[in-house]
């Protein structure tokens, strides 16, 4: 039986636990709890949806990339391609690994828009949300691989920045062959996000 005074500091842990889970989650910083602002994608939705058709019918070959392998900061996911971009499917898929934006670039072709979570807690039960830790610590001429199909395409990094999601914008009608990953920046404000383009090099 407990105590008038265990019983006390039971109901006070348990409001305290309620409290401190409500001011993390509302901060954003659980995974899956992002109150960044939306990136803004930039491309004519007739054309590329007119090109979607062709390669949904068979006139066009896509190659869609499958896994990005990043050596220099341990990154080796896979990628998801869902044909949709409604943001609830995405988040699922992004509980799996890496996503590409539906209507962005192929491997090799294009500005191919890749984007996946990543966390500062050293312990999660998910490990897709780690999926692009250290990103930020990419470099000039550093070097990933994505594979798709049963090629492997290397492409090589020329920027890395980091931006409020409001004022970065991702141009998906470049016809430069390059490759744009995304991530939010865990260790700051949950709305600034790293982006990382790299020239496709072979």
């Amino acid at each position: 039986m407990l105590t008038k005074s265990q019983i006390k500091l039971v109901k006070y842990s348990i409001i305290i636990f309620l409290a401190l889970f409500i001011l993390v989650y509302s901060a954003g910083l659980l995974p899956g709890t992002d109150k960044g602002d939306t990136i803004k994608i930039l491309w004519d939705k007739a054309q590329q949806g007119e090109i979607n058709k062709q390669i949904d019918q068979g006139y066009m070959v896509a190659v869609n990339p499958t896994r990005i392998v990043i050596d220099q900061i341990g990154v080796d996911t896979l990628v998801s391609n869902p044909k949709t971009t409604n943001a609830t499917t995405l988040d699922d898929y992004l509980k799996q690994g890496a996503v590409r934006y539906y209507g962005s670039g192929f491997v090799g072709s294009g500005n191919m828009f890749i984007f996946g979570h990543s966390s500062g807690w050293t312990v999660v039960n998910n490990q897709a949300y780690k999926t692009f830790n250290g990103l930020k610590d990419l470099k000039r001429g550093d070097i990933i691989k994505v594979y798709g199909g049963s090629s492997i395409y290397e492409y090589k990094v020329s920027s890395v920045v980091m931006k409020l999601a409001s004022e970065v914008e991702i141009n998906f009608d470049s016809t430069k062959n390059m490759l744009t990953l995304t991530t939010c920046n865990v260790f700051g404000d949950k709305e600034d996000r790293y982006i990382v383009e790299a020239d496709f090099i072979q």
